[in-house]
């Protein structure tokens, strides 16, 4: 049985036992910004498992594309670990538990899947004899073959009772296949929970969510129990297949065969076997992650992902293979995954483009990174040290990408020893801070106010493609983050409403402002945004006082609304454009929609051409002189696919979705506000176009009186330089480019000048020049003189003296210049202009560095120039006197 067949099995099952197929959520969470990735089948039900939520089923399935770091040092060593996988899973809210969960998974296995049941094993809390009595009595399994275990390994979170954290818990009930003695470790002890070997694969975990912990030992009954189950589709195909390994399934089979054909290297069993794998696993995820509309970055997801791509690189490298590769990968991994993600097929192209360019940008990183380490290295043994520094060991690691293995290995070669716990105590911190800012909760239920408001009420609901100003009733008020009754003049807080026409930042459109007017209050709408079901209002109280309950007449500021629904339908317009003249592979990768006013990110590798440009600009305005109409329709998502609709990259949508259609050329999936005509835009002008990220290109533009304020600011610009050259508008760029001409001419004189200045003043240096046993030392001040003066004026005086030390030091906009030079002679005996530089610029607070016969330090403090020149004396002078 294929893994495709498997997945379509378990879901039609459980689909048969009445439960909803629900799509996989994306990985970068649809309603949770909490979570850095998607980890489980159950995210995207968080609100369903705590009994809020509006969903119109009580029971879900589903096989979910989840992405986990915690253990991503065993992928490839093992044959289970992955970062990338799929959670097939099954979800009872206050429906069904543990008799029916237990019963139906059993079911399953043995029916469906046609498993021997005496390869079958079972786990569960030590405490749970409920799950213990239906396993034993309901299934009919011995006592010997059901294993009690403790928080660590059969709760839910793992340590929940002891260590928290609070909230919805459970213990859990796992299944485990038995490959036989011959894939053991032989002892009499080994048992599903084995640390020597990997004898018994744990195919399912079924979760029991029933206590809300309040703290340490403190586990309340929960009156809405929930089923949370997950089996790792890669884990029961891996079984189904009869083979050893997840990587010696149809899921990864063919693709480590591509990868050795790309690498032209075959993987050995016990030699580079688990790099191949490694590889495999890392590109599935990354492959994803941009499908899902992660790029890769320096923080948060694009963090991870980009460390993906450089372990996966590194491994190539390590395999023996240089160059960028691995985005071969795309087509294979895109074939594979077909039936259930289409999407990837259809975006792998540009998939492609963005890994490749990630995998050159690191190589040329790691070279850079190697040439830092021999430096580094060089400099130990200079200075006689033995141990290779942990704080420069991480740099290479955090700046460059280069491999701790391949520092150690460094080390070892050169004789160096590795502070190894210096470096993961620099590790742990970077960690730490990554989890400081990233505002990703440790929590696995969040309990924030919002939560809070959600035990309430279902959600707020969205009056806003209409006008007017409709009343509602103020359901909540949180002040300072949390829940208040009221809130007086002065007070900043965010109102949740009953229902609102103020649309909530999303979609790239950004929230609307106005105000709310009470009986004897008022509210100035600053902001609108979204969370969840809900229209969060950001509002200042400009009077009286507001409380919850009270009732509100809503007023959107419908001028402000109307330019940005200019440059909401000005933006589907660009996007329709876009891939008429870039290409189909222009798909919208961001946007960000304001009052006459748009930014637009797509997808293409290189900056748009001048003509290409000022084409766009002119189709789009064709388009809006074309005053086609603009409609929005709300229908099931598989209807708007068969219309042709453009579902955007990464976009996650429900079942019904909202379909806006402009003339007969643009279909879009859109839930903003839009315009009914084209023609009332007025007009469109891009005003910029750049590079974002690797494959990612963004235009910026301006629509309707902002444009045309933009033209006319542009035509008093022209007018203005017209008048001072004393040009006719047509010549005015001959004229430019003439003076431009003269100038640079100007500027070769005053060089020849200078040079001939610096030439006549060398002469009176070296002549004031003070010999300290046989070697001159120049110290001066060279009033007007620029950092390149400077360096030619030292380059000359090097040349009137065999053994000569200089120092030259110069103001410029009110900061210190110091330029250190020595002949080779000095640099041989020990002298180093670098470490001059660097203590010289402590006294003109700054910092200095460079070669050992060139340097260069700068400071803010110009008035201390003579004292740092007469230090830099002392200093040389004391070091030839030495010896060097």
């Amino acid at each position: 049985m294929n893994a495709n067949n498997l997945r379509e099995r378990f879901l039609r099952f459980f689909e048969k036992k009445g439960h909803v197929i629900v799509p996989s959520d994306s990985l970068v969470p649809t309603h949770d910004p909490t979570l850095l990735f998607t980890g489980a089948g159950m995210n995207q039900f968080k609100d369903q498992l705590l009994g809020r939520g509006k969903l119109t089923y009580t029971r879900a399935t589903s096989s979910q594309k989840c992405l986990r770091t915690g253990d991503i040092d065993n992928v490839g060593k093992t044959a289970s670990h992955h970062t990338f996988f799929e959670m097939l899973g099954n979800f009872s809210f206050g429906d069904y538990f543990k008799k029916e969960a237990i019963q139906w998974a059993w079911e399953f296995l043995l029916e469906e899947l046609k498993l021997p049941p005496e390869r079958l094993y079972a786990s569960v809390y030590v405490d749970d004899e409920e799950a213990r009595r239906i396993w034993e009595k309901t299934i009919d399994i011995p006592s010997s073959k059901i294993f009690r275990y403790g928080e660590d390994c059969n709760f839910w979170p793992a340590n929940a009772p002891s260590q928290g954290p609070n909230g919805p818990c459970g213990p859990c009930s796992e299944i485990f296949y038995d490959q036989g003695e011959t894939a053991g470790c032989g002892r009499k002890d080994c048992n599903p929970n084995c640390e020597h070997c990997e004898r018994f694969v744990e195919i399912w975990n079924l979760v029991f969510v029933q206590y809300d912990r309040k703290g340490p030992g403190l586990l309340e009954p929960l009156s809405h129990k929930s089923i949370d189950t997950g089996m790792g589709l890669e884990r029961i195909v891996r079984v189904m297949q009869g083979v050893q390994s997840n990587f010696e399934t149809d899921i990864f089979v063919p693709l480590i065969n591509e990868l050795e054909d790309i690498l032209g290297k075959k993987r050995t069993a016990n030699g580079n076997a688990a790099l191949f794998r490694r590889i495999a696993d890392h590109m599935r995820a990354v492959v994803f992650c941009i499908s899902d509309g992660v790029l890769p970055s320096n923080e948060g997801r694009g963090y991870v992902e980009r460390r993906l791509v450089r372990r996966a690189v590194r491994d190539a490298m390590q395999i023996g293979h240089e160059g960028a590769s691995l985005y071969k990968l795309v087509p294979v991994i895109a074939d594979i995954m077909e039936r259930p993600y289409p999407e990837v097929k259809g975006r792998r192209e540009n998939i492609a483009r963005i890994i490749k360019s990630e995998e050159e940008k690191f190589l040329q990183t790691y070279h850079q990174g190697m040439r830092r380490l021999e430096e580094i290295g060089a400099l130990l043994k200079k200075e006689g040290k033995k141990v290779f520094p942990a704080e420069e060991a991480f740099r290479l690691y955090d700046t460059y990408g280069f491999p701790i293995e391949g520092t150690s290995t460094f080390c070892v070669e050169e004789g160096f020893s590795f502070d190894g716990s210096g470096f993961e105590k620099y590790m742990e911190e970077r960690a730490r801070l990554s989890r400081a800012t990233s505002g990703i909760s440790s929590e696995v239920f969040d309990v924030g106010p919002i939560a809070q408001i959600k035990e309430s009420y279902g959600s707020t609901e969205f009056l806003g493609y209409q006008d007017g100003g409709p009343q509602a009733n103020v359901v909540a008020i949180i002040a300072d983050d949390r829940l208040a009754g009221s809130a007086e003049k002065g007070r900043s807080v965010v109102v949740v409403l009953d229902r609102t026409p103020f649309y909530g930042e999303a979609g790239g459109q950004v929230g609307d402002t106005g105000c709310l007017k009470g009986k004897d209050f008022l509210l100035e709408v600053q902001d609108t945004k979204k969370a969840d079901d809900f229209i969060l209002h950001h509002s200042k109280v400009v009077k009286g006082t507001v409380s919850t309950g009270d009732t509100v007449t809503c007023e959107v500021d419908l001028k402000r609304r109307s330019g940005i629904s200019r440059s909401h339908t000005a933006t589907h317009i660009l996007h329709h454009v876009l891939r008429q003249v870039v290409g189909e592979h222009a798909e919208q990768a961001g946007s960000l929609v304001m009052p006459d006013r748009l930014r637009f990110d797509f997808n293409h590798f290189q900056a748009l051409k001048k003509d290409e440009i000022s084409r766009v600009e002119d189709l789009v305005n064709e388009k809006i002189r074309e005053d086609s109409p603009v409609e929005a329709d709300e229908m099931p998502l598989e209807e708007a696919k068969k219309r042709g609709a453009i579902a955007l990259f990464g976009e996650k949508y429900g079942e019904k979705v909202r379909l806006v259609n402009i003339g007969d050329f643009s279909l879009e999936l859109c839930g903003g506000i839009h315009l009914r005509r084209t023609g009332e835009i007025g007009l469109f002008k891009i005003v910029g176009e750049g590079s974002v990220a690797a494959g990612i290109r963004r235009i910026e533009a301006l629509t309707g009186p902002a444009a045309l304020t933009s033209v006319r600011e542009r035509e008093s610009t022209i007018e203005k330089l017209a008048g001072m050259l004393k040009a006719q508008e047509g010549v005015l760029a001959d004229r430019v480019e003439g003076l431009l001409g003269e100038v640079k001419r100007l500027e070769k004189e005053v060089k020849r000048l200078k040079e001939g200045d610096i030439g006549k003043a060398t002469g009176d240096l070296i002549s004031r020049a003070k010999d300290v046993s046989g070697v001159k030392i120049v110290t001066e001040k060279l009033e007007g003189a620029t950092a390149d003066d400077l360096r030619r004026a030292a380059d000359t005086l090097k040349t009137q003296a065999p053994s000569i030390a200089i120092v030259l030091a110069a103001a410029e906009d009110g900061r210190a210049i110091i330029i250190a030079s020595l002949s080779k002679d000095l640099v041989k005996r020990g002298l180093d202009a670098a470490e001059i530089a660097k203590d010289v610029a402590k006294i003109i607070g700054g910092g200095g560095g460079g070669r050992a016969d060139m340097a260069q330090a700068g400071g803010k403090h110009a008035d201390k120039i003579d004292e740092a020149l007469d230090y830099s004396y002392k200093l040389i002078r004391e070091k030839v006197l030495s010896g060097g």
